[in-house]
């Protein structure tokens, strides 16, 4: 039965920050990228793009996946595991792992992402896939549906290059927003070097981001002949983070560092709503909190157009969640839903 709807309540969201003096420029400066994105790390929002949906070769940012689902999937990081011959002697980029080889997952951790070892990231998709490459392979084909990247295909895990092994610069994003907001990968991808101490070896990251760019806080960087130069980058200042896609881009640091500064000048991250903050009451006068906190990436000019609508009904537990619903909330920018939440009765269920 539907739930009698009790009242629709409109509600401006004022935001009290004080500007910062910068000029606004209106428009995403060129670079030479055959494809790019540029996005807010936290909420997703798209701030500037070219040729983001088209299909392109990925090269070594594709061990971006590769790490992370070896996260979700490996319970103990710092196991010592036998390296299978099966991942030695791989073209590319390496680690140059031998036979039988000890070493702890962590360091085949770092050493796909700073050093890009194409071996490492065969071993952990190995590893991963319980002695099943080809198990591993279908685990990130469906973790980038799952995520919503339907236009990338993973044939390998490491990025070397095949027709049928490809993604987007919008997909890339959706799968690095996703990575970063996992403290060890966040960990791995910030080092500028990790002593590898089962590998007797000091390993220091190629991601030049985390070298020049001030705020640079990550992330993986990919060569091949048919890819061309391929970068995600992500950088932090204060509490706004962004993360850059180029694909195809002789000038990819430089380009990275030109985006990210335009960003930074035009943008903040600014707090919407905090978890279990007081949204309104109901018609029985008990009061209604938010489920969710939202952040959101915004121009100064944009904050005076948030709203957020309401849609309170009688309070009800639905299957599978542990608090009193009355609801849900929609945010808006202009007259664009940017954010849909739940309303609750017990502003504590935040704590759970």
């Amino acid at each position: 039965m539907k739930q009698k709807i009790f009242k629709i309540l409109v509600i401006v969201l004022i935001i009290k920050i004080l500007t910062n003096g910068y000029v606004f420029a209106e428009n995403v400066p060129e670079i030479w990228a055959n494809s790019y994105i540029v996005i807010d790390a936290d909420s997703g929002r798209i701030i500037g793009s070219k040729n983001a949906n088209v299909k392109l070769p990925m090269a070594s940012t594709t061990k971006i996946m590769t790490t992370i689902l070896s996260i979700d999937k490996i319970k103990n990081l710092s196991k010592v595991v036998e390296i299978p011959e099966s991942c030695t002697n791989i073209e590319g980029s390496s680690l140059y792992l031998k036979p039988k080889q000890k070493v702890t997952v962590m360091d085949l951790l770092y050493g796909t992402m700073l050093r890009s070892g194409n071996d490492a990231a065969l071993a952990l998709a190995t590893i991963a896939g319980k002695n099943n490459e080809e198990k591993f392979i279908v685990m990130m084909n469906e973790k980038a549906d799952e995520l919503g990247a339907y236009n990338t295909n993973f044939v390998n895990p490491n990025g070397l290059h095949d027709s049928e092994h490809y993604t987007t610069a919008y997909d890339l994003a959706l799968i690095s927003k996703y990575a970063m907001k996992n403290e060890v990968f966040r960990e791995i991808v910030s080092a500028k070097k990790y002593e590898a101490e089962s590998l007797d070896t000091v390993i220091y990251n190629k991601n030049k981001v985390v070298h020049q760019y001030e705020y640079g806080s990550g992330i993986k960087i990919g060569y091949t002949k048919a890819a061309g130069r391929c970068l995600v980058a992500s950088a932090k200042k204060e509490n706004t983070e962004i993360i850059v896609v180029v694909l195809n881009d002789n000038n990819w640091f430089n380009d990275s560092y030109k985006l990210f500064d335009w960003a930074f000048e035009n943008y903040n991250s600014y707090n919407i709503l905090d978890k279990g903050q007081y949204i309104c009451d109901s018609n029985n006068g008990e009061p209604i909190f938010s489920y969710e906190g939202f952040s959101y990436l915004l121009k100064d000019k944009e904050k005076d157009k948030i709203k957020l609508e309401t849609n309170v009904v009688a309070p009800h537990i639905v299957s599978g969640q542990n608090y009193m619903s009355y609801g849900t909330y929609n945010i808006y920018l202009n007259d664009i839903i940017i954010f849909t939440g739940n309303l609750i009765g017990d502003k504590n269920y935040n704590n759970n």
